[in-house]
């Protein structure tokens, strides 16, 4: 865990955790850096198994770290990250349900979403609740 206070540096921390990434097959290393409100940062990386769907994105494992250990705690922002890209990196449509649910455990307090290339110059920045604007809500009665 680290302490950060601003985008660029959780920004590199996110490639740093890329680096550390199991991507065997696809070859393809994202990083994901958790800043939680208090300054922690705390980090992941994508876990690829040979059964696709067993892995696991690095916007998950990091956000869980998060949830697992300080779940007293509210996320305040995300940067996702990749050395294997030119393109800012964006969360998979499972990774923006995975940090909505975050966000509506913390009663409402939105997420920001840092998404950078191989870089960190080019970068893109939006709420999750932006990117997914209709998401899929059950309160185990009423869709809302």
């Amino acid at each position: 865990m680290i302490k950060i206070s601003d985008d660029n540096q959780l920004i590199q921390q996110a490639l740093r955790m890329a680096q550390k990434a199991w991507a065997p097959y696809s070859g393809f290393r994202v990083g994901a850096a958790v800043l939680l409100a208090d300054g922690t940062v705390v980090g992941g990386n994508n876990q690829e198994n040979r059964v696709y769907p067993l892995g696991s994105c690095a916007e998950r494992v990091a956000v869980n770290y998060a949830r697992a250990n300080f779940p007293e705690r509210q996320i305040v922002a995300i940067a996702v990250a990749s050395p294997d890209s030119d393109e800012p990196v964006t969360p998979c449509g499972g990774c923006r349900e995975v940090l909505l649910e975050a966000v509506r455990a913390q009663q409402g307090a939105d997420i920001r979403v840092v998404m950078a290339d191989r870089t960190g110059t080019r970068v893109r920045t939006a709420l999750v609740t932006e990117l997914l604007p209709l998401a899929f809500a059950f309160d185990g009665k009423n869709r809302t």
